[in-house]
This record gives C-alpha cells, sequence and structure tokens, in this order.
C-alpha cells in the first residue's frame, strides 16, 4: 500500500508534524494525536537512558547467574554467612569433590553448582571464632564455627592462636596455630574487633569475630597477605588453611615457577624433597612477598586460578606459617636465610668432580677396572665412592683387603674417597638390628606391632625412626655404635643413601577416606615408599604424619658425628638442613634436564644453595636411553652449580672422543670459575637468580622466564635444553658481553643466539668483573716430572685473571666495573678498573687482622695451595672501541696486598667536560 515515506518532521514535544505521501486510493481518517507512549518511544534522549537504565540492571544480573554463581546455593533451611555467588576462580573444593551429590554438599554448608562441584562459600562457613577479649601479644583460644568439617571428622574445639614479629622488626610475621591439652572456655562475641601488630612497613590485622588474618602496608593500606579467602579446618591428624599473597605470579615448592591450577605434593621420597616455600610478585605493586610452613608429613599445596594457597598437611601438634615481607627478591632471599639457618660450606675440594659406581651388581673386581681405567685415561675427577650398595649402616664396616687396596689406589691418586652410606637396617641375626629392636627405635607394621619389614635393594630391611622421641636416648645410643663402625672407612665425605624409608614391594594403598585426606596423585608416590598405615615407633600415629621429619632427623644426627670437614650429600632433606643436595632417581632424558634446571633454580632463589643435578640422570638401568648429545648438554649445566656428581659407567672416557673433548671443556671451564662460585657459597648469597631478581622493571616477562638465569650478580647463562637446537632465544635486558670473547649483544632484546653442540651461551653483565683460574688443559705438571688431571684443589694453585665489562654514565665518557673475590672467610680481594682520561685498574686484599699469619701461610710458604697472584685484565665494553682490551698487571698478593695502575686510554674522544667533576 505505501508507495514512499519521507520525514520532513514529526509531530512530539515540539508540535512539528510529518508529512507521509500514499496512494491516491482514500483511507479512512484517523486520530493524529499522538500517544503518550509514543512521545517516550519516539524520543531519542529518552530512549537512550531508558535502555541504559535497563542495561545498568539487566547486564550485572546476567553476568552474575551465568559467569559468576552457576550455583544452585545452599540449602535454604540454613544460615547462610556468606556468598556463593563469588568468581570461579577463588572456588575451594569442599570435602571430596567428586563424590558429593547435592544435598551432602548442602549438608556440609557449602556451594554446588551445575557443574556437579561442590566448593565452599566466601567467607566459608568452616572457619574459627577468636574472642573479642584477646590482645596482642598473648595467645588466643579459637574455637570451631561448625563441630562437623567436610572430612567427616569433628573439628578441634580449641586450638590455640599465636602471632610473632620476625626478630629484625622488618622481615615479617609468625603465625602459629597449636593443639591446646585441657579445655580453656574462651566466649565469642557478636562484636566484631580488630587487633594489630605492627612492623616498620607493615601492619597486621587480626579480625573478630570470625577469624581471618590480614596483612597490609602502611603506606597505602594494600593487602598483601590474607586468610580471609578460604577455610581454615583443624582436626586431630590435619589441617587446611587458604592463604593469599596478593600475588599475580608464584614461585618456590622447589619450583623456578608454579602454575594456577596444579597442585604440589610436599613428601619426601626418592626424586623430590619437601620445600614448603611460596613467594610471589605483585604486578600491581611490583612487589614481591612469601611464605615459609611446616610439612612435617603428608602435605599437598594446591594453586588456584585466583592464586589462592590451599595447603592441606598431616598436622603434629602445630602448624605455624611465616610471613616474609620483601618487597624485592633479593630482601626475600635474606629473609627466607634469616629463618632456615642453612648456610653450608664443605671443604673446596667439594666442588671437584665425584664419582660413584652404581650398577645392579654389587662387583669390587668392575669397580676396580672402571677405577684404574679413569686414572689411565687421565679424565678428571675428584673422588670416588666405589660403590653405591657397598656400605650399609648394618653392616661391619670392616674393610677387607680388596676394598682397602682400591681405597688406597684413591689415595695414592691424590683423591677422596666418599662412600654411599645406606641408612636403612638389614633385617635378620645381624647386631644392628637386634640392638634397634630391643631399643624399640624401628617403625612398626599396623597388624602385629612388630618392625616392619620391606624391600630394598633386593634385601629384606627394617627402618630406623629417627625422629626425636621419648626414646631418643636408646637412639642416640645405637647411633653412637653403629657410627664407630663407620669410622673404621676413613673416609673423606659421605653420600646418604636411602634417608627417607622406601619399600621396594609396597602394593599397599589406601581406599578412598581411609585417610582424612587423600590428594589425587597419592598413591603413585606411595609406590615408593612405606605401605600408608605403618606406625611410628612410639606411637599409633601413621609414618605418613611425620614422613618429612625423618630424613631431615636423620641427616641431622649424622651432621653431629661426621667430621665436619667432611662432605655430606644426600637427596632427602629438610629446608634447614646443611647439606648438598643431589636428587635420586632422576631419568636421562630431556624432560627431566629442563626439571632439574627448574628445580635448581627453585632451590637457590629461596636460600638452598649447595646442590647439584645427577649428570646425565642417575636412574638404575637409564644410561641405555641416554643419548650423547643429551649427556653433553647435561655436564654443561651441570658444570654450572656446586656439587658435581656422576655415574660411573657416564664419565667422559664413556663417549665419543668429540664428546669427551666438549664435556672435558666444560670441567676446564668449571674449574676456571670455581672461585666466582665459590664467593658465592662463602659470602650464602642467592646462587642462581631467575631474571626478575636484578631485573625488576621487566618483571612481568621475566618472572616465568626460567630457561635463562643469572650466576650470582655477573653472569647471565642460557643452556641448551632441547635436542638438535641450531640455536636459542635468549633476552638480554641490557647490553651483555660474550664471556670469554667479549661479543656486544644488544640490550633491551630477545637475540636468536646461533649454538653448536660444544656451546654453553654465558654472558657478562655490564658493571662487573669475575676472577677466572688459568685452565687451558686438563693436566696439571707436577714438580717430580709428572703430569695429573686437574681437581679443584689443584685448580687452585694456577694463577688467576680478570674479565670485566664497563658500565658506563648516560654521555658514556666515564666508565666503571668492580668485582670481589672471598678466597676463605677472613680473605677477601676487591678489584676493579675505572676509565676516564685515563684507565685505572686497582686491586686491594683485605684479611683479617686475628688470622693473616694463617692466611699469608696459605698462599705464601713453600707448601702453600693458593695462588693469589693476578696476571692480567681483559676488559670488555669500552665507549670507543669494540674489541676487548687486554693489560697486564702482575699482581702478587705475597708481594703487595694493594696495587693500583694506570694506563692511556687511546680511544677516548672528544674534548675535555668542563662539568665533569659534577657529574
Amino acid at each position: 500500500m505505501f508507495r514512499r515515506q519521507e520525514t520532513s518532521g514529526s509531530r512530539g514535544g515540539n508540535g512539528r508534524v510529518s508529512e507521509t505521501h500514499y496512494d491516491a486510493a482514500p483511507i479512512p481518517e484517523f486520530d493524529k494525536r499522538p500517544a503518550f507512549i509514543h512521545i517516550l518511544l519516539l524520543n531519542k534522549t529518552i530512549r537512550l537512558f531508558v535502555v541504559l537504565g535497563l542495561a545498568s540492571v539487566v547486564i550485572p544480573v546476567f553476568a552474575y547467574l551465568f559467569f559468576f554463581s552457576r550455583e544452585i546455593g545452599h540449602d535454604s533451611k540454613r544460615d547462610i554467612i556468606g556468598t556463593c555467588g563469588h568468581p570461579t576462580l577463588y572456588h575451594i573444593p569442599c570435602g571430596y569433590p567428586s563424590n558429593l551429590s547435592q544435598v551432602e554438599c548442602h549438608q556440609l554448608g557449602c556451594c554446588y553448582t551445575s557443574l556437579a562441584t561442590c566448593y565452599h562459600s566466601l567467607p566459608s562457613e568452616h572457619q574459627y571464632i577468636i574472642g573479642t577479649d584477646w590482645t596482642s601479644g598473648t595467645p588466643a583460644i579459637l574455637s570451631p564455627y561448625r563441630a562437623v568439617t567436610p572430612y567427616d571428622r569433628t573439628a578441634l574445639p580449641e586450638v590455640r592462636f599465636d602471632v610473632f614479629v620476625a626478630e629484625d622488626g622488618e622481615g615479617g610475621f609468625r603465625f602459629l596455630l597449636s593443639k591446646m591439652n585441657g579445655t580453656v572456655g574462651t566466649s565469642a562475641s557478636a562484636t566484631g574487633n580488630t587487633m594489630r601488630l605492627e612492623t616498620t612497613d607493615l601492619m597486621v590485622e587480626v579480625y573478630s569475630p570470625t577469624f581471618f588474618i590480614e596483612v597490609k602496608r602502611k603506606a597505602d593500606e594494600e593487602v598483601i597477605f590474607s586468610s580471609a579467602r578460604g577455610p581454615l579446618i583443624v582436626t586431630e591428624e590435619f589441617i587446611e588453611w587458604t592463604l593469599h599473597l596478593g600475588a599475580d605470579i608464584l614461585f618456590g615448592l622447589g619450583r623456578a615457577s608454579l602454575e594456577p591450577g596444579y597442585k604440589y605434593l610436599l613428601l619426601n621420597n626418592l626424586n623430590s624433597s619437601a620445600v614448603p616455600i611460596v613467594m610471589g610478585y605483585n604486578a600491581k605493586l611490583k612487589l614481591y612477598n612469601g611464605l615459609i610452613f611446616n610439612t612435617p608429613g603428608l602435605t599437598e599445596v594446591e594453586i588456584v586460578g585466583s592464586r589462592l594457597i590451599v595447603v592441606r598437611a598431616q598436622l603434629g601438634s602445630s602448624f605455624d606459617v611465616q610471613f616474609l615481607a620483601g618487597p624485592t627478591p633479593a630482601k626475600l632471599f635474606l629473609q627466607s636465610k634469616a629463618v632456615l639457618k642453612n648456610r653450608y660450606t664443605p671443604p673446596y675440594w667439594a666442588y671437584g668432580v665425584h664419582v660413584c659406581d652404581q650398577s645392579p651388581k654389587r662387583n669390587l673386581t668392575h669397580v676396580r677396572n672402571d677405577l684404574e681405567l679413569l686414572l689411565n685415561d687421565t679424565i678428571m675427577f675428584d673422588s670416588h665412592c666405589l660403590h653405591n650398595d657397598q656400605f650399609w649402616i648394618s653392616d661391619t664396616m670392616t674393610l677387607g683387603s680388596e676394598l682397602e687396596s682400591l681405597r688406597q689406589i684413591l689415595w695414592d691418586a691424590g683423591k677422596k674417597f666418599v662412600p654411599s652410606l645406606v641408612l636403612t637396617v638389614g633385617y635378620g641375626g645381624n647386631p644392628t638390628f637386634i640392638d634397634a629392636r630391643e631399643k624399640g627405635i624401628l617403625l612398626r607394621h599396623p597388624g602385629n606391632l612388630l618392625a616392619y619389614q620391606g624391600r630394598v635393594r633386593n634385601r629384606t630391611a627394617v627402618y630406623v625412626d629417627w625422629r626425636t622421641t621419648d626414646r631418643s636416648g636408646n637412639l642416640t645410643e645405637w647411633l653412637d655404635l653403629q657410627w664407630q663402625k663407620v669410622a673404621n672407612l676413613a673416609a673423606d665425605g659421605y653420600t646418604l643413601e636411602e634417608v627417607s624409608p622406601r619399600d621396594e614391594r609396597n602394593s599397599s594403598l589406601p581406599w578412598p577416606k581411609q585417610l582424612l585426606y587423600q590428594p589425587d596423585q597419592l598413591n603413585d608416590t606411595l609406590v615408593d615408599l612405606l605401605p600408608w598405615n605403618t606406625l611410628l615407633s612410639d606411637r599409633s600415629q601413621l609414618v605418613l604424619a611425620q614422613h618429612n621429619l625423618l630424613g631431615v632427623s636423620a641427616l641431622e644426627a649424622i651432621q653431629k658425628r661426621a667430621d665436619p670437614d667432611s662432605l655430606l650429600i644426600a637427596a632427602t632433606f629438610g629446608i634447614n638442613n646443611r647439606v648438598a643436595v643431589l636428587p635420586a632417581n632422576v631419568s636421562a632424558s630431556w624432560i627431566s634436564l629442563r626439571s632439574e634446571v627448574d628445580r635448581v633454580i627453585g632451590l637457590s632463589v629461596v636460600g638452598i644453595s649447595f646442590t647439584g643435578t645427577p649428570i646425565c640422570g642417575n636412574a638404575p638401568l637409564g644410561a641405555a636411553n641416554a643419548s650423547e648429545e643429551l649427556c653433553i648438554r647435561w655436564y654443561q649445566f651441570g658444570s654450572l652449580l656446586p656439587l658435581f656428581r656422576v655415574t660411573a659407567d657416564r664419565t667422559p672416557n664413556r663417549f665419543t672422543r668429540f664428546a669427551r673433548r666438549v664435556m672435558h671443556a666444560a670441567l676446564r671451564k668449571r674449574f676456571s670459575l670455581l672461585e666466582y662460585l665459590n664467593t658465592l657459597i662463602l659470602e650464602d648469597a642467592a646462587y642462581l637468580r631467575p631474571m626478575f631478581y636484578h631485573y625488576e622493571e621487566a618483571a612481568n616477562f621475566t618472572t616465568e622466564l626460567w630457561e635463562q638465569f643469572l650466576i650470582g650478580e655477573a653472569l647471565l647463562v642460557a643452556p641448551v635444553l632441547l635436542p638438535q637446537m641450531t640455536q636459542v632465544a635468549i633476552y638480554f635486558p641490557e647490553t651483555f658481553y660474550e664471556l670469554w670473547s667479549g661479543q656486544a649483544m644488544p640490550g633491551n632484546d630477545v637475540l636468536q643466539y646461533a649454538v653448536v653442540e660444544s656451546d654453553l651461551p654465558m654472558f657478562l653483565r655490564p658493571g662487573f668483573t669475575v676472577p677466572l683460574r688459568d685452565i687451558v688443559e686438563e693436566l696439571v705438571q707436577l714438580e717430580n716430572g709428572t703430569a695429573t688431571p686437574v681437581t679443584a684443589e689443584l685448580s687452585r694453585l694456577k694463577p688467576l685473571y680478570l674479565v670485566g665489562a664497563f658500565e658506563c654514565n648516560t654521555r658514556r665518557w666515564k666508565c666503571s666495573t668492580s668485582g670481589r673475590m672471598l678466597l676463605q672467610t677472613g680473605f677477601l680481594l676487591e678489584f676493579g678498573a675505572v676509565l676516564d682520561e685515563r684507565l685505572v685498574v686497582s686491586v686491594q686484599a683485605n684479611v683479617s687482622t686475628t688470622e693473616r699469619d694463617t692466611l699469608r701461610q696459605l698462599a705464601c710458604s713453600d707448601q702453600a695451595t693458593l695462588n693469589v697472584t693476578i696476571g692480567s685484565v681483559q676488559l670488555y665494553g669500552h665507549p670507543n672501541f669494540s674489541q676487548p682490551l687486554l693489560y697486564e698487571i702482575e699482581y702478587d698478593f705475597c708481594q703487595q696486598e694493594t696495587k693500583q695502575l694506570e694506563f692511556v686510554n687511546p680511544h677516548r674522544k672528544g674534548p675535555s667536560d668542563p662539568f665533569a667533576n659534577t657529574l
């Protein structure tokens, strides 16, 4: 009917009329006055406000329903203290989510979703109540909000809470939850209250009546730690606590990076150690902080999508959390070390190459042949274990003629004897077992309560309960007798094997809910350990509740009896143990190599420094899977770590001539760098450092960049961790210099760096100088005319030279570089160079006044074991010259403790600057 419509006007609030043209056919008359609804709908301004108004209501409702809530809801008959409509990133599983129905979930006081998952409300109904009469400096008594937990166990009716400020008044706080003996009543008040504790920069708030902890920065009131975003569940033998660091990126737990959505099982076994330290980075505040918590037994740490940290652990008498304030990675490291007190400085020869035969059959004839081959082929090594299954603590330790001759061969060649000591007790009629059984210090079978018999290294064995118990006197007396036998070995150190109890024939796995909380990956781990229901020696408590303490206590007991100058190596350790760390049962694969890099960085950054990697793996029968290229790359990475240990079937002479040459080159570079590495250990500084440690301005990029790292603060390393690589991507936050050639690498960029199989990319940071021993070949010429392979101790007889890279001011007319070398406690060398109109190079020795004579004897006597001469300095990064600069300085500590030399700067350009002295 309509042919065309033109709008020349419209009648609305302004009275204008719309003209519409029709066909000629007559049409009925109609009322042209618009209705009020039409006025509203046709007015653009009103229409806009109506749409915006509807959107402001509808969109949040739909967002809540479809993106955040998704829950069917609480049981309507119950009181609700929290909401189920919080984002899924903050959902904490409640009880056993895979088994609970909607009704069961609601009965627990939790939320249920259409995805059939059960999670805690926010705040959770599973919390504790604190009385309002609590004051800081005194303990508080907490009582549960709900008597029944999601794990079908009754909540502990009373929990004691204490809070302490770090000793330095700045480092952070310690929060302690512990069990109560007897009944101490504290009525909960309905009135909220906040208790405060403060340091220079931080403030703790403890909220009541519902117990929550928050730590805030005073400067901006930002919350950097909170326990308010999840449940606190405490039973007689279990605790679950949700903690938040306010962090966007997390690392720790023995790893360089923690992925959200993963669960980490902290249980000492063959392949890992319990490292209960989590640190994080807040991208908004650009600050770091961290947590240390105790893990005596089976512990699981879950990182949910929102970076909430959910700790589920077997509970002994207490559970404590230490908050580390940061705010920088360096401060975190220092605060962690102040808590751990685990500084370990073994003798210098411990940096050498350690070899151990771990073939399946213990054959001393085979060991002798391998040992003689190593010596005849002039392979570099410092110590040998003979065989890792030769010495059990329950053996008589009497050396037969064959063992004694092997030990003598080592000593005659200037090598150390570092046997493997198996800490498991052989079952049978041996006096060691009989005495341990009579003293009641063995772990027990849950059925007959007798000593549990397992299988270790194809032998029937029983297991010592190394913890401090009521029978600690019996344990001390028993171990003193065993150590008298161990002393017969006259060893230079020990590798402690089977520190954590293991059973090769274990097939006893728990059914669902036999344990209060059963992590998903637990059964895979229990296969390597004792049956889950094995009991402690002095109580009806599961070994799982104290399992992580067994190895820790064993190490502490051995350390009290071992020579303090000996080397101790162990696979299982605690964060407070002073021991060299080497994992066991690492397979020979590229995945394992990458995992080892991740592990060592994760340990170093939290304060566990003296560690190593089993070169090319150490899993039984794993050599067949080890490619030559893999072992070369493993040698290169392992050469950077304090501890270098390799099995006898993977020494350089077991490979082709090419591989042997590359492996020896890696070891020579290791011995060249040992003084720098030793300085880091003696100063108890962070050893391997992630890139964000020194480049916080690029933290958003560097926090998850773990395939390259810094050794100390001066060297950047990017090991090759994949097969057949021809180039590796390396991020340079500033201009770095290739360590051996001085080639400049452009800064603030990712460079595709070309590599061949013999390359280990290492770069020097501008502004730093490192000392290197002058080691150019494997052999050291002795005074009697013979030659012997280089060892860690012999490398110290080589002269030093310095390699430095200049850091220049903005106008690039004045540059400097400096470094330090701690040869021994009380014996420090400082050196550096300043480039201006002239080049000034200086070296200064700082020697302890009380030990000056002793230290000079080490370096200046006829029997000197320390060469403190510096022949030359090589400098990179001259602002007007691209080639390295080489200067002879001929420093000799014994002749002149302090020396300063000036050289002409032939490459200086431009007129003198009249304002030079003001800049």
